[in-house]
């Protein structure tokens, strides 16, 4: 694999067909914790939850708890941790960055991120794989909408005014994309794009979101600075990736009118939540003690405020963010005041919903069978969401 693993290795179950049964200590459904813990499933898709509705036998798992599948809301396949972003991908091909992904896309998979929506890759190298059975459900946005040399131009999103933005949309739609990525900001990791500077005007944003709707397609915007986040929230984006509110000064809180804007909006903020514990931060030169604060402290207010907050890891930007990571944001979300509950469902049924998914995330009769079992007992510690042991994928199980 181009990028570590994080999780933990997953014990061996032998593979079964038609229907099954599983049963563990505990069962979180995507919403809350249910008794008994037991999941029926047939032909890919959950046919019960508690009683038993088959004669088939019940593999039993002794101290784990039963979920839905993690749903990351953003990452990138095409990046593997190494150098700067356009030094991940400059000297690769087509075929290369594309196998990259596939690689990428199966080690999210066995840590359990059975649904995942790629929000930028170079030159739609990503369409080419959300039919394998054996990756996760994944939905692309192609390359990400930016101006010349803005943030992640390298992908070839390049859009020098307003009518090139609008065929940029209409090309996603003819290619098949899921969404539209555009970059409301600039980004850290691009120096000539300061994260807090717009990229695009309020009217501009708008054009984006109603060109997309108007071709059946969810807009995510990248943004970080509050400009961009109050344009976005004018525009009615479906989803802001980031929002971290940053300012030209680091140190600057919002005010409270936008955190209300945002809140009320109810627009899912994707938040870039998530890093592996075992792998040192790494952070631009100069680093981000101040931008992280600002992020965190208005994440928790914007929070208690009512926001639909959800996880987007940005997983492939940096060695600490490998694609299997989204376990790993409970730690955040805990942290800007989320109950355990809640931090699941944010990595679950509120993901899904997140990014029009509603037959994913959830354990409930009907649904896509993505199923993981993890070892602990949820109800008591919330962090042991991150000890994957085993991973079905629409009722298959994935062996790792």
């Amino acid at each position: 694999m181009d990028m570590q693993s994080c999780l933990m290795g997953s014990h061996q179950l032998h593979e079964v067909s038609g229907s099954l049964v599983v049963e563990a200590d505990r069962l979180f459904d995507g919403f809350g914790f249910v008794e008994p813990a037991r999941v029926t499933i047939e032909d890919g898709r959950i046919k019960a939850v508690g009683e038993a509705v088959t004669d088939r036998p019940t593999d039993v798992l002794a101290g784990m708890t039963l979920l839905p599948g993690f749903v990351d809301c953003h990452q990138h396949l095409v990046f593997d941790g190494k150098g700067t972003l356009e030094e991940q991908v400059a000297p690769c091909s087509d075929d290369e960055l594309s196998e990259r992904a596939r690689a990428n896309a199966r080690l999210a998979l066995e840590g359990g991120v059975t649904t995942l929506r790629d929000l930028g890759d170079r030159n739609f190298v990503t369409l080419g794989l959300r039919h394998d059975p054996d990756l996760p459900t994944i939905l692309c946005s192609g390359p990400p909408i930016t101006p010349p040399q803005g943030h992640c131009w390298y992908l070839n999103g390049e859009c020098a005014d307003r009518h090139e933005l609008i065929a940029a949309i209409h090309e996603r739609a003819a290619r098949g994309c899921d969404v539209v990525k555009i970059m409301a900001t600039g980004g850290n990791l691009t120096p000539a794009a300061p994260a807090w500077k717009s990229q695009f005007s309020a009217d501009d944003l708008r054009v984006a979101v109603e060109v997309a709707h108007g071709l059946g397609l969810p807009v995510a915007a990248h943004c970080h600075g509050v400009q961009g986040i109050s344009d976005a929230v004018d525009a009615g984006v479906d989803t802001i990736e980031h929002c971290s509110f940053t300012s030209e000064d680091p140190t600057l809180q919002p005010d409270r009118e936008l955190l209300e804007r945002v809140a009320k909006s109810r627009i899912a903020l994707s938040a870039t939540f998530g890093r592996c514990p075992d792998v040192p931060m790494q952070l631009p030169p100069g680093g981000l003690p101040a931008w992280f604060t600002t992020m965190f402290e208005s994440m928790a207010r914007v929070h208690e405020l009512g926001a639909r907050i959800v996880v987007g890891t940005d997983a492939g930007i940096m060695p600490h963010k490998p694609h299997d990571v989204a376990p790993h944001a409970i730690d955040a979300l805990l942290t800007i005041g989320m109950a355990p509950i809640e931090a699941l469902t944010a990595l679950t049924s509120g993901g899904a919903d997140a990014i029009g998914l509603a037959n994913k995330g959830r354990i409930t009769p009907g649904a896509d069978a993505d199923v993981i079992a993890v070892e602990g007992d949820l109800s008591s510690d919330v962090r042991d969401v991150a000890n994957v042991a085993y991973v079905w994928r629409e009722g298959q199980l994935i062996g790792v």
